[in-house]
């Protein structure tokens, strides 16, 4: 109800006092709240994936009772894979503009990267979003392949904690494309044919609606015409309507090539900002160390300044080069984290961290492994990460980076050696050489 002049008169000082220490009081933590950092929505569902791999916001809190979420936590960490399950309410205007694909974006790139599968609760169902290190094959869909299978299994209509709970064991499945197509060719066996009775399940004849309105002779024939053309429209509005009931509702389509493209530029993109990153941050602490002149520590720290020096190089042109630039300048940075590391220890240099031979981005716990290429009879030793040895010893694909050349998409290691420093290299896996080559300007020459 508006307030008028004359009713705040008479609340007199008293009033005014009151209001004012109110304001006091407000604006006390009010100050505090806008000097406090804030952290943005993306940041904190990222924290929290990083303790758990299912993450809940307190709005979905009985959608998905505590018994399911530990269900599906220990579903996903039995499988050692890097399936993330998103709850969060998702509207229009919001941060991701209501899109999951857009929030599995954003939570990813301040995870830090790596391979990781995404299940995101979008309207009342799951999404798949697939974030890969390199462009992946359509098996390697699982958080996408997964929520599919959800979909036509629960016949597009389940609880969250069902949907969950059923995406979850598709996504850590053997094979979730294979779970697909058989939840698919299930759900299209259980539609009934359009036309059919709904109680019956039968088609009515048209013979047997002629013969019975045959049966009142010439004279009755005439005057039922009426009724006929009344019952024949009747008919028409009654089918068509039970035609819309039971026909289909719409799938989710399968991602477009489009879609694939603006997630491999979202990733580069984000790698490039890591690049820009690293490299300020790096050289800052480089900066502050002053060992003494001619000890191991000095020489150590050199080192480290060489390796960051061929980074600054590399990452001076990476935006015209290929993918495998943006890499390679990302392995440099940790040579020279190893040097600084070195450096501070007192020239004690540790053993030296080797990336993964298929791909960089898979990090450096790595361990020598006897590899040979499908197709191929030569074996050779290359340091793998644990999911790539295993691939290696099932004889299943890896998961190679890949890069463009010639108008092609080919695992980095297939282009000619003399084309690329990093497949003559092994991204420095292989020889001990990759900072001074690219000193001397290997990554624009190839060697």
């Amino acid at each position: 109800m508006p307030v008028s002049a004359r009713s705040i008169r008479s609340g007199g000082v008293r009033a005014v006092l009151v209001l004012s220490a109110a304001a006091l009081v407000w604006a006390a933590p009010a100050a505090a709240r806008a000097d406090a950092p804030t952290e943005s929505p993306a940041q904190t569902i990222a924290t929290a994936l990083a303790e758990s791999p299912v993450y809940v916001d307190p709005s979905y809190d009985t959608a998905l009772p505590e018994d399911a979420r530990s269900a599906a936590v220990a579903a996903i960490e039995e499988s050692g894979l890097s399936v993330r399950v998103v709850l969060t309410p998702l509207v229009a205007g919001d941060a991701w503009n209501g899109d999951a694909q857009r929030l599995a974006a954003a939570v990813h790139e301040r995870a830090g990267g790596g391979d990781a599968h995404y299940l995101v609760l979008e309207g009342a169902r799951l999404v798949g979003s697939d974030m890969l290190a390199s462009t992946a094959e359509p098996s390697d869909q699982r958080a996408h392949y997964a929520s599919l299978a959800t979909s036509y299994a629960t016949d597009f209509d389940a609880p969250v904690a069902e949907q969950v709970e059923l995406a979850v064991e598709y996504a850590v499945s053997d094979d979730p494309a294979a779970a697909y197509e058989e939840q698919m060719r299930a759900y299209e066996e259980t539609q009934e044919p359009a036309g059919a009775d709904p109680a019956t399940g039968s088609t009515p004849s048209p013979a047997a609606d002629a013969g019975d309105a045959g049966t009142g002779g010439s004279a009755g024939s005439a005057g039922a015409w009426p009724w006929i053309g009344g019952g024949a429209v009747a008919a028409l509005v009654l089918v068509g309507g039970y035609l819309l009931w039971t026909r289909r509702r719409p799938v989710p389509a399968l991602p477009q090539h489009a879609a694939f493209a603006n997630a491999d530029q979202a990733r580069r993109d984000a790698l490039e900002r890591q690049v820009e990153r690293e490299l300020t941050e790096v050289g800052e602490r480089l900066g502050a160390m002053e060992p003494a002149p001619g000890t191991a520590a000095s020489r150590a720290l050199s080192s480290a300044l060489d390796a960051h020096d061929a980074a600054r190089r590399v990452a001076e042109t990476m935006r015209e080069g290929s993918l495998a630039d943006v890499v390679g300048a990302l392995v440099l940075l940790d040579l020279a984290e190893d040097g600084l590391a070195a450096a501070r220890s007192g020239g004690r240099a540790p053993a030296r961290r080797r990336h993964c031979y298929a791909n960089p981005l898979h990090g450096t716990d790595t361990a020598e492994t006897d590899w040979r290429r499908l197709g191929a009879t030569q074996t050779t030793q290359v340091p793998l990460c644990r999911t790539c040895a295993k691939a290696v010893r099932g004889r299943t694909r890896l998961h190679v980076l890949q890069v463009e050349h010639e108008g092609r998409t080919v695992a980095y290691h297939e282009v000619p050696s003399e084309e690329s420093v990093w497949a003559a290299t092994g991204f420095g896996s292989l020889t001990d050489d990759l900072v001074q080559r690219v000193q001397r300007g290997a990554h624009r020459t190839g060697r």
